[in-house]
C-alpha cells in the first residue's frame, strides 16, 4: 500500500478516536447533559405556565369632598369601571396616600372640588389617578386604566344629557315664547277689564310655568349638576357657581313661579288690577333674565360639553423615569448575582482538580476558616466591582439616587453574601467546571425570568411565583429598585428574607466542605 494512503489512514483513525472519546466522555456525564437539556426547557416551561397574559384588576380608592352633584356621579362611574376593584371611598386625601404609599391600594382617584363650575368656566375636570409605580410599562398602563375610565364618564354623561336634550331642546324655546305670549295676553286682558277672560288665560299662564320649569331642568341638567342640586339645596349653603348661568336660570325659575303664585285668582269685580299688572310685569322681566341665561349655556366649549373630564396619571415620586432608570437596579442587581455566583461556582472545583483541597485537609485551617476566607475574598473582590459599576451607571447614565447610600450599600453587600452561598454550594455539588459554569447558567437563566427583571411579578401565577422568592435576586431587585427609584427605606421583609437565603447558604456550604474534607481524609 503507498504510504501516502497508509498517512491518510492514520489521520482517519487518530481523529476518530479523539471523537470517540469526547464522545464517550459526554455520555458519561448524563446529569451534565440532562442539565444542558432539559434545564433551560424547564424553566422556560414553567415561565410559559406561570405567565398571565392579562391585565391585573387594580385596587382603586376615591378621594371626594361633599358637596358637588358631580363628584358623587363620578364616583358612582368610577367604581363600575373596568379593570378595577373598587375599595371604597373617602374624604381624607393624607390616609389614602399612605394606603397607596404601603402598598395597600394600587390607585388613588382624586375627584376634584366644584367640578360643575370648572366645567362652566369651559375648562376640563382633571381627575388625577396617583400610582406608586416605577415601571414605565406599569405606568403607561394606568395611564391607559384612567383614560378608559374617563372616557366612559364622559360618555356616560354625555349620553344621559344628550337623550334629555332631544326631548326637551325641541319644545323649550317653543314653550319660553309661549309663556311670555301668555303673560302678554293675561296684561291686555286686565288692562281691558275682562277679568273673566283673564282668568283663564292665567289657569294656562300657570301650566306654561310648570311646564317650562320641567323642559329647562331636563334640557340644562349639565347646568345644575347630574342630580339637579341647585344653590338652594346645595348642602354647604353656597352657590356651586356663583354668578354663573345656573344661578341665574335657578332664581329666574323661581321668581316666576313665586310671582304666579302671589298673583293668586284673579277676582272679577275690582276697581283696578295694578297689583296683578306689576306681578305680571316681573313675570316677563323673569321670563327675559331666564331667556338671558340659558343663552349662556351656548357659550361653553364644545370640547368641554362633551368630553367634561380628563385623566392625569401622577406617581407619587413626582418624577418620570426612563426605561433604563427603571431596569438598571435589575441590570446591577443580575451582574453582580451571576459574578459572584461564577466566581465561587469555580473555587472548590479548581482546588478539587488541583489538588489543593487535600492540602487544606492536612492543613491547621478548619472547613469553617477555610470557607469564611474564601468569602471574604470574592466579597471583596465583588465588592469592588459593585462599586465601579454604581459610580457608572450614576455619574455616566445619571440614572437617579433617590435614596441614602448607606442602605444602598447593606443592600448590596447582603446580595453578594448570599450569591457567593448559592455560588459554593454550586462548586461543592458540581463534579466539573462545567458543571459549574452551566449549574450557574441556569441560576441567572431563572432569575431573568423569575426575578421580576423584565416582567412584574404581580403577573406570574400565584403557585409559580413561589419560585420567585427562592432566588436572591427577586429580593435584592426590589429593595434596590425602592432605594434608588422611590427614595424609601429598606423593606425589612424583603432584607429579612434575603439576608436568611444567604445565612443558610454558608450553613449548608460548611457543611458540605466539612464533609468533603472529611471525605478526602479518609
Amino acid at each position: 500500500m503507498p504510504k501516502s494512503n497508509l498517512g491518510f489512514i492514520r489521520f482517519i483513525i487518530r481523529t476518530s478516536a479523539f471523537i470517540g472519546k469526547e464522545m464517550t466522555e459526554v455520555v458519561r456525564q448524563t446529569p451534565l447533559l440532562l442539565t444542558l437539556i432539559l434545564g433551560p426547557f424547564l424553566i422556560m416551561l414553567l415561565f410559559g405556565v406561570g405567565y398571565r397574559n392579562e391585565a391585573r384588576p387594580l385596587k382603586t380608592l376615591v378621594v371626594m369632598e361633599e358637596g358637588d352633584p358631580f363628584q358623587k356621579q363620578l364616583e358612582e362611574q368610577v367604581s363600575r369601571g373596568a379593570g378595577l376593584i373598587y375599595e371604597g371611598s373617602t374624604t381624607d386625601r393624607n390616609a389614602a396616600m399612605e394606603k397607596l404609599k404601603n402598598r395597600i391600594v394600587d390607585v388613588v382617584v382624586v375627584i376634584p372640588p366644584n367640578a360643575l363650575q370648572t366645567i362652566q368656566n369651559s375648562e376640563q375636570v382633571v381627575v388625577q389617578f396617583f400610582h406608586n409605580e416605577i415601571d414605565p410599562l406599569q405606568e403607561n398602563f394606568i395611564e391607559i386604566f384612567g383614560d378608559i375610565n374617563i372616557d366612559e364618564v364622559n360618555r356616560q354623561i354625555v349620553t344621559t344629557y344628550a337623550e334629555q336634550g332631544q326631548e326637551n331642546a325641541s319644545t323649550m324655546e317653543q314653550k319660553l315664547a309661549e309663556t311670555r305670549t301668555q303673560v302678554q295676553t293675561t296684561r291686555q286682558l286686565l288692562q281691558a277689564g275682562d277679568a273673566l277672560a283673564a282668568q283663564g288665560e292665567q289657569q294656562k299662564l300657570s301650566g306654561d310655568i310648570d311646564a317650562l320649569s320641567f323642559l329647562v331642568g331636563g334640557s340644562l341638567g349639565l347646568m345644575n349638576g347630574p342630580d339637579g342640586q341647585t344653590a338652594e339645596n346645595n348642602p354647604t349653603g353656597e352657590s356651586a357657581t356663583g354668578d354663573s348661568e345656573n344661578q341665574g336660570i335657578t332664581e329666574a325659575l323661581a321668581r316666576l313661579q313665586q310671582s304666579n303664585q302671589e298673583m293668586g285668582s284673579i277676582q272679577e269685580g275690582k276697581a283696578n288690577y295694578d297689583e296683578e299688572l306689576a306681578k305680571l310685569d316681573q313675570m316677563d322681566r323673569d321670563l327675559t333674565d331666564l331667556e338671558t341665561a340659558l343663552q349662556g349655556f351656548q357659550s361653553i366649549e364644545p370640547n368641554v360639553l362633551v368630553a367634561p373630564f380628563r385623566s392625569e396619571a401622577i406617581g407619587l415620586q413626582g418624577n418620570e423615569l426612563e426605561p433604563v432608570d427603571f431596569f438598571t437596579p435589575a441590570v446591577i442587581v443580575l451582574l453582580l448575582q451571576h459574578l459572584a455566583v461564577t466566581f465561587s461556582a469555580l473555587a472548590i472545583v479548581r482546588e478539587q482538580r488541583s489538588g489543593s483541597i487535600e492540602l487544606f485537609r492536612i492543613s491547621p485551617l478548619s472547613s469553617f476558616e477555610t470557607l469564611l476566607g474564601k468569602y471574604l475574598s470574592y466579597l471583596i473582590f465583588a465588592t469592588v466591582l459593585g462599586a465601579v459599576i454604581t459610580a457608572t451607571v450614576v455619574l455616566v447614565l445619571n440614572v437617579p439616587m433617590l435614596g441614602s447610600w448607606m442602605n444602598y450599600a447593606i443592600v448590596l453587600l447582603t446580595l453578594l453574601f448570599t450569591a457567593l452561598g448559592f455560588g459554593f454550594l454550586i462548586s461543592l455539588l458540581a463534579k466539573t467546571e462545567m458543571q459549574a459554569v452551566q449549574y450557574a447558567m441556569l441560576l441567572l437563566l431563572g432569575s431573568v425570568f423569575f426575578s421580576g427583571f423584565f416582567l412584574d411579578l404581580r403577573n406570574l401565577w400565584e403557585p409559580v411565583r413561589v419560585v420567585s422568592y427562592l432566588l436572591p435576586a427577586t429580593y435584592a431587585i426590589q429593595l434596590l429598585q425602592d432605594i434608588m427609584l422611590r427614595g424609601i427605606s429598606i423593606d425589612p421583609l424583603m432584607f429579612i428574607g434575603l439576608l436568611s437565603m444567604g445565612i443558610l447558604m454558608f450553613i449548608v456550604a460548611w457543611n458540605l466542605l466539612y464533609r468533603r474534607l472529611q471525605q478526602e481524609w479518609d
